[in-house]
């Protein structure tokens, strides 16, 4: 478990990094790929379940970020 969040952690990072630190491309990227956002024009992917994906991780990080 140790290894697959400090994994999953890394990979996010890279991700934020890599869409300019746009949270919700980031978790799109996450949830579908890079190569999707990436496919659709550096935007959330029309898929239900990324869609569906992103708006509840941000309502989480919303709920929590100071």
């Amino acid at each position: 478990p140790k290894q697959n969040i400090e994994a999953g952690v890394r990979y996010m990072r890279w991700l934020l990094d890599r869409f300019g630190g746009d949270v919700k491309l980031a978790l799109a990227a996450y949830n579908a790929g890079e190569g999707a956002v990436k496919k659709h024009g550096n935007k959330i992917p029309p898929y239900a379940e990324t869609r569906s994906y992103v708006k509840r991780i941000t309502s989480h990080y919303d709920k929590i970020k100071m």
